[in-house]
């Protein structure tokens, strides 16, 4: 399967130039677990072997092609409304995908499907959806289960009918023997007088295969099974919810991806109407403090600890047992060359002082210009800074640092970016974030900054 996936890669290569760019941002990955086919989403495209291997080639390249145009419209990282279900998030992200794209293989779900207008935009569909999905989740559905508990329960009262004269279950639609409402019996028909579990009949055959065909997307089909409110199986709901699950807001993947859109010129395929869609999606601005937030998370280190409190999981209390806790070793480089403003210096100390929010406790902090200075490690926000230096700047000297000192998890550097770039010719595991001091100083350094780390800039 990975093979199948490479070689639709290369291609893309060749002819789809735009699908590429974006196919090259996410780390390609298996996941049998999940429900869904395939789904994409913190920085990952997943696929379930188990279930793509049925797909031909062509229904594999329409697949891939789907999370690639879905991941230019950012669904995965934005835009997403507060509290939705997941799977509403899903099947607003097929509606959008379904009306300005034509898959030849792929059957998406429609704003049909739940009575809804075309040519609105996903926030609007995942609203109308959460309200539908939880209206009809508020009536439970009769499982078969349920039938057999009342079955169970009430069949001493029903032999008792029985044994009074009662005429049974004849003519109720639930014997099973296709009796229609007059009585008699229409199964020389061919099956068409048959009855559904409400007792109702199922004559028009046509209408109900059409109903199943328009239910069915990607997810998969989930014949044989009871169908909700919506017309959708567990099997789908199921597969929409594993489908969005990596889905989360992403500042720096949302610039990143915006980018790639803004620096794109030949779209390939995609058609016109998509790539107004993904170009409307364009945001310039980038709010630091998600930044932050969204790095301190993947800075998160778990620290193994050994404890008699715990059973080992193999031979149980005759050896210590284990304790994982989620820490992390920050260090902060802070640019205090000359042509970095008091100003900024002042908003530079203040975004470390947001880092204690996040429940850091320490913070290695240390200024540099063309040498490092003192290291200083602060345990909250402090309000006299006392800064040295102020001549010209120097990033070498802090990754040197980083070389001797690999115990820190995270490095962000705070700078206006006028330097020689370093040179990194070590393996490096501490992740890196370069904060600018304005979006003009972003522009001029983002592209050999992203050689070593992620980038933002702080917006005044």
């Amino acid at each position: 399967m990975e093979e199948r996936i490479r070689k639709i890669s290369e291609r893309w290569f060749l002819v789809e130039p735009a699908l590429f760019s974006i196919y090259c941002t996410h780390q390609l990955a298996t996941n049998v677990l999940m429900d869904c086919p395939i789904r994409c989403g913190q920085g990952m495209v997943e696929y379930n072997p188990s279930i793509m291997e049925t797909f031909s080639d062509a229904e594999l390249e329409e697949a891939l092609r789907s999370e690639m145009i879905r991941l230019f419209l950012k669904h995965p990282y934005e835009r997403q409304p507060e509290n939705s279900l997941p799977e509403a998030l899903s099947f607003g992200s097929d509606m959008v995908l379904g009306q300005h794209y034509n898959f030849k293989t792929l059957h998406f779900i429609s704003a049909d499907n739940f009575q809804l207008p075309a040519g609105e935009c996903f926030e609007w569909y995942v609203d109308k959806l959460n309200e539908i999905l939880r209206q009809s989740s508020a009536t439970p559905e009769k499982s078969e289960d349920d039938s057999d508990d009342k079955t169970d329960s009430d069949k001493q009262d029903e032999s008792e009918d029985e044994n009074d004269g009662g005429n049974g279950n004849e003519g109720n639609g639930n014997d099973g023997e296709g009796k229609s409402n007059n009585g008699e019996n229409d199964n020389s028909d061919g099956g068409s007088g048959e009855t559904d579990q409400n007792g109702e009949g199922a004559d028009n055959g046509d209408n109900e295969a059409s109903a199943s065909d328009d239910g069915q997307s990607e997810f998969g089909n989930g014949l044989g099974e009871n169908k909700n409110q919506n017309g959708f199986t567990k099997q789908q709901l199921d597969s929409a919810r594993d489908h969005s699950a990596l889905w989360e807001e992403d500042e720096l993947k949302q610039q990143e991806i915006n980018e790639i859109i803004a620096s794109t010129t030949n779209w390939g395929s995609i058609p016109g109407t998509m790539v107004e869609q993904i170009k409307a999606s364009l945001i310039v601005k980038l709010d630091y403090r998600k930044v932050l937030s969204s790095f301190h998370t993947s800075i998160l280190s778990s620290h193994r600890h050994l404890t008699r409190m715990r059973p080992n999981r193999r031979s149980g209390f005759e050896q210590m047992g284990s304790i994982y806790e989620l820490a992390s070793k920050l260090l902060v480089g802070v640019d205090v060359s000359g042509s970095v403003t008091s100003k900024n210096l002042q908003a530079f100390y203040s975004v470390i002082a947001r880092f204690f929010k996040y429940g850091i406790e320490t913070i290695d902090t240390i200024q540099f210009d063309t040498t490092l200075k003192e290291l200083e490690t602060f345990k909250k926000a402090s309000k006299e800074i006392k800064i040295t230096g102020r001549g010209g700047t120097n990033f070498q000297p802090i990754f040197d640092y980083i070389r001797e000192h690999r115990q820190y998890d995270g490095l962000i550097i705070l700078t206006d970016g006028y330097a020689t770039p370093p040179k990194v010719d070590f393996p490096m595991r501490t992740k890196v974030l370069w904060i600018c001091q304005g979006e003009q100083e972003y522009n001029e350094h983002k592209d050999w900054m992203k050689k070593t780390g992620k980038v933002c800039w702080i917006e005044f």
